[in-house]
């Protein structure tokens, strides 16, 4: 079941302040970007992780933040995301301040490398051949 869009509607509304946060498909899921930065991700069952590192895990987990572990037969193999604290979905402010946190994770990670545009099929095998002619 794909994530419920009142759930996404909802939580989109509570992020608006932080600027043009974007929810792309992922992985049946969905991402939460800000800038082309991850900084969360909302499961198939509406539940919301935030982008945690090592300076902003301790405070996650000091707060009882749920780590999210997606192979049940292999919990320590989780990834760097947690639930934002309970009760923070119903306070607005709460959840802004975990949300900046996981931004501020995403924005200390190293950005990845643009992919290199692939040269289409047809012009490899012309340039083959205008070697070969060569």
């Amino acid at each position: 079941m794909p994530v419920s869009p009142d759930f996404l509607d909802y939580l989109l509304d509570l992020l608006a302040p932080l600027g043009p946060v974007e929810a792309p498909r992922l992985f049946g899921g969905r991402g939460l970007t800000l800038h082309g930065r991850n900084f969360g991700l909302i499961t198939r069952d509406d539940t919301l992780y935030l982008k945690a590192d090592a300076v902003s895990q301790p405070a996650f987990e000091a707060a009882g933040c749920i780590r999210f572990a997606p192979w049940a037969d292999k919990p320590h193999r989780s990834l760097g995301y947690y639930t934002p604290p309970e009760g923070a979905m119903d306070e607005p402010e709460e959840l802004l301040r975990w949300a900046r946190l996981a931004i501020d994770a995403a924005l200390r990670a190293p950005a990845k490398a643009p992919k290199k545009a692939r040269a289409p099929a047809a012009a490899k095998r012309k340039n083959l051949a205008d070697m070969l002619l060569e």
